[in-house]
């Protein structure tokens, strides 16, 4: 399973790794808001609390996002 690591600004490496289909299911279950979708998906695929997602800043958030998008795009389930 691939993974990729993304660093934050205040020197810590998250590890997130690949998304598969119970990830995605679980978080389209969770919310119909895509916020709340991509805040679940995250703290999941980071080993992380979702609170602890949404404490992160703007700019670390957006990059565990980017990660995020660039694994879906690659699975072919977003364009």
């Amino acid at each position: 399973m691939k993974e990729k690591i993304i660093k934050l600004e205040n020197g810590e490496e998250l590890k997130m790794r690949e998304p598969n289909v119970r990830v995605l299911k679980n978080a389209t279950n969770k919310s119909e808001k895509e916020m709340e979708q991509t805040i679940c998906m995250i703290a999941t695929l980071t080993n992380k609390q979702e609170s602890e997602i949404e404490d992160l800043n703007l700019k670390d958030f957006k990059a565990l996002q980017d990660a995020l998008k660039d694994f879906l795009v690659e699975a072919g389930v977003i364009a």
